[in-house]
């Protein structure tokens, strides 16, 4: 309905998601609490009933406007933006392969335990790893078909961002994506985030397991690592080798003017 496109609307199914955040998907909203809510929206119940006919057209909705919603989320832009300052500051190390290993190791280590201790652990992640996971038990309808298209277009999103990432990152570490996958670093990055997720949900039922600090030897001493660190790390070297080609001075020319161009596939070498 066109009158559903209005601030007061479009501010209820805000607050209706923020409270789903809260409590968790559910299959309904109880009456009391509806009624804050329309209060806080400015909706009166007329206006609710000629927006929504029923309350499962409503959650449809919030369901619709969460699964678009998360493609902002996921990818944490500060963070992405914080790298290439971090890098800009390690620049010396680029100059050797031992140093670059180094580099490389810092920043996915940074990275999946800021992902995973921030990102999955909000309200905002969870909900909408819920209704991913929930999604195709919901009855067969037009309403569902939408959300899972949002959803789609939020997962696509996500991975393009981080492909856009990875190719800017890794090329100017001094590493590639091993030439047997052809270019494609989707696979990488939806095996990356299925590590980072995947140990966000299971730190519900086991979050001590998750947690728990791992000493890992580094020289002389240990060093605590998570599990989210381990196993991006993991993902990175099944996927990700030293590029024979690599030209330390240029990549630290690019970081030293703040270039921050990332290659197209006509560009990316190993596109064929």
């Amino acid at each position: 309905m066109p009158d559903r496109l209005s601030k007061s609307r479009q501010d209820l199914l805000a607050i209706i998601q923020s409270h789903i955040e809260l409590t968790g998907l559910t299959l309904g909203i109880d009456d009391a609490v509806l009624e804050t809510m329309l209060k806080k929206a400015g909706v009166t119940k007329s206006e609710l009933n000629r927006a929504w006919p029923s309350r499962q057209e409503l959650l449809d909705d919030a369901f619709l406007a969460m699964a678009a919603k998360a493609r902002d989320d996921r990818a944490d832009t500060e963070t992405l933006l914080s790298t290439w300052q971090y890098l800009s500051s390690r620049t010396g190390d680029l100059l050797s392969p031992s140093g670059r290993r180094q580099v490389l190791v810092d920043v996915i280590r940074t990275a999946a335990e800021y992902n995973f201790g921030a990102v999955t652990a909000t309200g905002a992640w969870r909900s909408y790893a819920g209704l991913s996971a929930t999604i195709m038990s919901f009855p067969e309808t037009d309403s569902r078909q939408r959300t899972l298209d949002a959803l789609l277009a939020s997962e696509m999103s996500f991975v393009e961002t981080m492909e856009m990432f990875y190719r800017n990152v890794i090329p100017t570490v001094g590493y590639r994506l091993k030439p047997h996958f052809g270019g494609d670093w989707q696979p990488f990055v939806v095996t990356a985030a299925a590590v980072i997720e995947g140990l966000g949900l299971i730190r519900a039922s086991v979050p001590a397991l998750v947690e728990r600090p791992l000493d890992i030897p580094s020289g002389d001493t240990l060093e605590p690592w998570s599990l989210a660190s381990l196993g991006f790390v993991g993902v990175v070297d099944a996927f990700i080798e030293p590029d024979p080609d690599y030209d330390p001075h240029e990549a630290i020319a690019r970081l030293s003017g703040g270039v921050d161009v990332t290659p197209s596939p006509a560009e990316d070498s190993q596109a064929y």
